[in-house]
């Protein structure tokens, strides 16, 4: 045990992960401590401070700068950009960190469920017979297996490999829209490198799975929603606002696609939003993050804090190129 503080502004829900970091080093908690004049007193003398996710920026540059002490920052969720100013974090020399592994499997998981529901109509069916038909068992036709059809990935951080590489077991036939990895790394994986309009107007299963920032704003339109082919599927487990939401809206009133979507440009979805009337749509509030594994993410963070005091890098510890990158969100 060192005598280095450390301090969580929330509460460590892992009685046994919370024992492992208290071996550590003088550990507190606090979940009063919500705002970044706060945490600029309170984070006096402390070398770790984690903050739970919040809808306001808490590690803030006065934070970071008003407290030298401090050697790791980091969350106790998947991002970090909507709590810490990383890229300032990192280049004052601090370690920081985040729970993102925690939500591969389990996101990759949910956006197959996605997937498979959208091509199988399982969805319609449910509501059908729920709403008062006896048995219709032929209103939607002959649907579709995931096996062999041509799906494409846009984005692939963390999030977007699981999927891909989840999806590999079903069909060999995956291509990747990324700004960063390049074909030759892509192929030596199984997949193939791709342009949005390619994916948009050659695959069935189309997954948004990138970061949301300034440049990834409304990157998904109407251009695209144009070139998908009949009966092609557009699965949103991203962000809502990386995607113009209108031009989508009209989209699946008027082609004959398929729509299966996690997030939504302005949350709640309106009540009135066309959206919730079409039946080639499945919605779902938000919930990519709701399966129990997500949990895992506090022995997560113990694994984090031991490697970060034994002296190795922790598997998450962010680069200055990787926060430039990051999802905002």
């Amino acid at each position: 045990m060192t005598n280095e503080r450390i301090l969580f502004a929330c509460k460590i829900e892992d009685p046994e992960a919370r024992s492992r970091i208290a071996a550590l080093g003088w550990l507190e908690e606090d979940p009063s401590l919500d705002s970044p004049e706060k945490l600029i007193a309170a984070a006096a003398d402390a070398a770790v401070l984690i903050v739970p996710f919040t809808k306001q920026l808490l590690i803030t540059r006065d934070v970071i700068d008003a407290n030298p002490s401090l050697r790791l920052v980091g969350t106790t969720y998947g991002g970090l950009r909507q709590n810490v100013d990383d890229i300032h974090a990192v280049s004052k020399g601090l370690c920081v960190i985040h729970t993102g592994p925690t939500r591969i499997r389990p996101m990759a998981e949910y956006t197959l469920a996605l997937i498979l529901s959208a091509l199988t109509r399982i969805p319609n069916y449910h509501h059908a017979m729920c709403s008062g038909e006896v048995w219709p068992r032929d209103n939607f036709g002959r649907t579709r297996i995931l096996h062999d059809r041509k799906v494409g990935i846009i984005g692939f951080g963390l999030i977007g490999h699981g999927i891909a590489s989840l999806v590999q077991h079903f069909t060999d036939n995956v291509v990747i829209h990324s700004e960063h990895a390049s074909p030759e790394a892509l192929e030596s994986q199984g997949f193939k490198k791709a342009s949005l309009a390619e994916i948009f107007s050659s695959c069935e299963v189309i997954v948004l799975a990138g970061g949301y920032t300034p440049k990834t704003h409304h990157m998904i339109r109407k251009e695209h929603f144009d070139a998908m082919a009949d009966e092609a599927v557009f699965v949103n487990i991203a962000r809502g606002k990386m995607v113009n939401e209108t031009e989508m809206t009209a989209a699946v009133q008027t082609k004959n696609i398929l729509l299966a979507l996690d997030v939504f440009e302005e949350e709640p979805l309106a009540a009135d939003s066309p959206l919730r009337r079409n039946e080639r749509v499945i919605l779902v509030p938000h919930r990519a993050n709701a399966p129990r594994e997500f949990e895992l993410r506090w022995q997560f963070l113990a694994d984090e804090l031991e490697r970060f005091y034994e002296g190795q890098k922790p598997q998450t510890a962010l680069s200055l190129e990787r926060a430039r990158v990051m999802s905002e969100s």
